[in-house]
């Protein structure tokens, strides 16, 4: 589980800003140690979203590299974590607008292969699972990435407001407006029940 830690041992923030700074000036090895150090997190934020790890491991791959990149122009104010959160959520949307993975939005996890599950329900979960995809990839981006971080990332209204560099209440509104025209875009989808009973 990919969560944001605030207070890092002394010791180990001195070493992280220290492999920061080096990579920032080309040294490869302090940034394969970043890379080493923050690979988990990256896998699991990718592999939460899109339910395949050789998808996860791509993602993680551009998210490096746009780290590697950006590095030189990377603040020390905020905490990397948040950041490279940030990163990997901006990459993770990328990814979701190039591909229709078939993954959980809820459970985040393969459906079961099932001797006793009817194909035709499978067929349904997978278009539904597709649509709910393609909704969020098409959110405007203040609340895809919103929605991203927290669906994806697994982070708190706290963590996501530290990331994104807003207020707590910018969160709690976008997240709202988000699941608004989620549930607008998915209309049906979103209650098959009552699309049955008007038929």
């Amino acid at each position: 589980m990919a969560k944001v830690h605030d207070a890092p041992s002394p010791e180990g923030d001195a070493e992280e800003r220290r492999l920061i700074d080096r990579s920032a000036a080309g040294d490869q090895e302090a940034f394969r140690q970043l890379v080493l150090r923050y690979h988990r997190l990256v896998i699991n934020v990718a592999f939460r979203a899109l339910g395949e790890v050789a998808l996860a491991e791509d993602v993680a791959q551009d998210v490096f590299i746009k780290v590697y990149k950006a590095l030189p122009g990377y603040r020390h104010d905020k905490p990397f974590t948040h950041w490279l959160h940030r990163v990997a959520a901006n990459a993770v949307t990328d990814a979701l607008r190039r591909r229709r993975p078939i993954v959980s939005l809820d459970g985040m996890e393969q459906l079961p292969a099932s001797r006793e599950a009817d194909p035709q329900d499978i067929a349904t979960r997978h278009d539904m699972q597709r649509a709910v995809r393609d909704a969020i990839a098409s959110l405007p981006s203040h609340y895809r990435d919103t929605i991203a971080l927290q669906a994806f990332g697994e982070l708190s209204y706290e963590e996501i407001a530290k990331t994104l560099d807003i207020p707590l209440g910018t969160v709690m509104s976008r997240l709202n407006g988000a699941k608004k025209l989620l549930r607008e875009r998915l209309g049906a989808l979103a209650h098959p029940d009552e699309e049955a009973n008007t038929a």
